[in-house]
C-alpha cells in the first residue's frame, strides 16, 4: 500500500499544473532555438549557393579578362581596340557610310508611336 501511495504522490507532483506550465515553458524555448537553428541553416545554404555562383562569375570574368589582355599584347589586337575607341583609321583605309532609304524607316516611326495614335492612322487609312 505504502508503494500505491507513493507512485499517487509522484504522479500527482508530475501532473500538477505548476509542474505542466514549467514543463511546457521549457519545452516552448527548446523548440524556439531550434527553429532559430534551422533558420541560421537555410539562411547559410543559401548565401553558400549565393557565394558559389559569384565565384563562377568572376572566374567567367577573369577568363575575359585574361583573354582580352592576351589580345592586346598582339599588334593586331592594339591597332583595332584603337579603331574601336577612337574611330579612327589607318593610312589608305576609307569608312564607308550606309543610310537607309526613308521608307524603310516610316515601319518603325508606327512603334514609336503609341497604340492609339497607330489606331487612329489605321483607321483613317480605311477613307483614303
Amino acid at each position: 500500500m505504502r508503494e500505491l501511495g507513493r507512485k499517487k504522490g509522484i504522479r500527482r507532483a508530475i501532473y500538477s499544473i505548476p509542474d505542466i506550465i514549467i514543463l511546457a515553458i521549457i519545452a516552448f524555448f527548446l523548440v524556439k532555438g531550434a527553429v532559430g537553428m534551422i533558420n541560421k541553416k537555410w539562411a547559410s545554404t543559401e548565401r553558400l549557393n549565393n557565394l558559389e555562383e559569384e565565384v563562377i562569375a568572376m572566374a567567367n570574368r577573369e577568363r575575359e579578362l585574361r583573354e582580352g589582355i592576351a589580345r592586346l599584347e598582339t599588334e593586331e589586337g592594339i591597332k583595332g581596340e584603337i579603331r574601336e575607341r577612337f574611330n579612327v583609321t589607318e593610312e589608305g583605309e576609307h569608312v564607308a557610310l550606309i543610310v537607309d532609304d526613308e521608307s524603310a524607316s516610316s515601319s518603325d516611326d508606327n512603334l514609336k508611336s503609341p497604340w492609339y495614335m497607330r489606331l487612329l492612322n489605321a483607321i483613317m487609312n480605311l477613307y483614303e
